[in-house]
């Protein structure tokens, strides 16, 4: 999906996910953030092209346009699985049926359920 990625299942998956690991976070993060860019600029180049064909200005050349969208679009797939690829190192899992996130921490296995009433470091409010 080269634009847009699969949403988190619940907050534990998400939170779980900044808890086990910082970094592959922030590069779904950015992977997220990049994608939604590439997905505006596509349109912006479709906007484009097709005014340039309206009055008259079209040059086969700007067919290359779409390169650069499409680029941000793979960047953000990569930074995406990568994102996941060090959570999975970790041995980061996630079961859906529970909310449980789940992962290995100094050789201990360490989980993670959202509540949504607990006050904690999540930055996830106000």
């Amino acid at each position: 999906m080269l634009f847009i990625h699969p949403m988190w299942d619940h907050e534990s998956e998400r939170l779980g996910k900044k808890k086990c690991t910082a970094a592959g976070y922030a590069l779904h993060t950015v992977a997220d953030l990049i994608g939604f860019i590439g997905l505006i600029l596509l349109l912006c180049v479709f906007v484009f092209l097709v005014y340039k064909g309206i009055t008259g200005g079209f040059r086969a050349s700007f067919w290359w346009l779409f390169a650069v969208p499409f680029g941000m679009g793979f960047i953000s797939e990569i930074l995406f699985r990568v994102s996941w690829s060090i959570a999975g190192r970790r041995g980061f899992e996630y079961d859906p049926e529970t909310c449980i996130a789940s992962w290995k921490e100094d050789g201990k296995q360490v989980t993670y359920t959202w509540e949504p009433d607990a006050s904690s470091d999540d930055n996830t409010g106000p």
